[in-house]
């Protein structure tokens, strides 16, 4: 038997090659999880998609089921809100509807009376109607407090986001896990390796033309394997002698909380997302129901106002309700507006994502990034061993074909 390792000594190569095949069907299996973005071949099975891609949909579901029900509740959240105090952030949203609330009445309607009040008593109409103003800003934003469970789906939100940019879901899992992905693509080539010494033992005491096909299969299917089970098991750190165990995801718990929350908060759960949908079909509304109502009152207080009566003639009030009402509408979703302010204030994705996910047991945390691999992890191990079975056999063809032959 050993001979064959001083006649033959290309068979010293054998853990070598072994090697770069779990590097690279590791490699392959990576990539195989995020690209193509989109189908690539014929359709429903002679092509292939990336797994999270493919399954874009469902694993933005799993991860929002996790962000509402572990980490974000909203109705928590806005158990302590003070609107009164919330309303101190509004300085100048809410001098900007004073100066709106003018101009669509007094300036638009009543043009010559405004212009011929002396600049005191404007300043004065002003201060009485800024204080006005605050007091239905801080209506609105305790019945906003109180409902945005109704007005704001987080998890819809995240469905949407995945729904519309396949690519998204699948850049925030690589982001968040391209530790543990790295891990796979080096161990590959370590364990592939370990796993070459065994086939060169085994080749040189038994060089049969199947063996090495044969170990090239396993040698892809194991290293995916095994690379993915080291990353999740143990969960909790565990002492075999002198070497303590430990999922690699689990054991970066605090860092995954903070890349976690950075990509959720900042590509999905961004105060645009959130305002967009808070403002537009039966959210919108719901919220624009709740300002009409109070904006409404404060119209028919101000036109109760003996010198707002003498400003505007009577005739005009409706249309200037109609004018106001359309023009927040547009306004109340700017960027920098009322909503805008309540929602990048009042909802802190991000420091509540970090404190909650840094604080989640094992098994919660590690349902942030094991849906990817769940979604046909199995064609991912089985590609591994058919890239090494292809392997094993060029070897046999162009490294040993002519000993296998005789």
């Amino acid at each position: 038997m050993f001979d064959v390792f001083v006649n033959d000594p290309i068979i010293w190569l054998i853990p070598f090659i072994a090697a770069v095949i779990g590097w690279a069907t590791n490699v392959v299996a990576v990539r195989m999880m995020f690209a193509p973005v989109e189908f690539i071949g014929i359709k429903p099975f002679l092509g292939w998609q990336g797994i999270v891609p493919h399954h874009a949909q469902a694993l933005a579901g799993k991860s929002t089921d996790l962000i509402t029900q572990k980490l974000i509740n909203l109705q928590v959240v806005f158990e302590q809100f003070d609107a009164a105090a919330f309303a101190t952030h509004l300085d100048k949203a809410l001098d900007d509807l004073t100066d709106q609330v003018i101009r669509e009445t007094a300036e638009k309607h009543g043009p010559e009376a405004w212009k011929a009040l002396p600049d005191p008593v404007k300043a004065q109409v002003k201060a009485i109607l800024r204080k006005e103003v605050e007091q239905v800003a801080v209506a609105i934003l305790a019945d906003l407090g109180k409902e945005v469970h109704e007005i704001l789906d987080l998890k819809t939100i995240v469905v949407d986001a995945a729904e519309k940019d396949k690519k998204l879901i699948g850049d925030m899992f690589e982001h968040v896990g391209r530790a543990e992905f790295r891990f796979i693509k080096v161990s590959g080539l370590y364990f592939g390796f370990l796993f070459g010494v065994v086939q060169m033992l085994v080749w040189a005491a038994y060089p049969a033309w199947w063996v090495l096909p044969f170990a090239g299969f396993m040698v892809g299917y194991v290293t995916n394997w095994l690379a993915i089970k080291l990353i999740f098991e143990p969960a909790q750190p565990r002492k075999v002698g002198p070497i303590v165990l430990h999922g690699l995801f689990h054991k970066r718990q605090q860092e995954v909380a903070v890349e976690f929350s950075r990509m959720v908060s900042g590509k999905i759960l961004n105060t645009g997302n959130m305002v967009r949908y808070m403002s537009t079909g039966a959210s919108g509304e719901r919220l624009f129901a709740i300002v009409e109502r109070h904006v409404g009152g404060l119209l028919d207080r101000f036109r109760a106002n003996p010198m707002a009566a003498a400003l505007v003639p009577a005739d005009r009030w409706d249309t200037i309700r109609g004018e106001v009402f359309a023009q927040m509408r547009k306004d109340l979703p700017a960027d920098g507006g009322f909503l805008w302010i309540f929602t990048s204030r009042a909802i802190d994705v991000y420091s509540e994502l970090v404190e909650k996910m840094t604080a989640l047991d094992s098994e919660s945390f590690e349902g942030v990034l094991r849906p990817a691999f769940q979604k046909d992890e199995w064609k991912l191990i089985v590609a591994g061993g058919a890239l090494g079975l292809g392997a094993g056999v060029l070897q046999v063809v162009y490294m040993f074909g002519e000993q296998v032959t005789r």
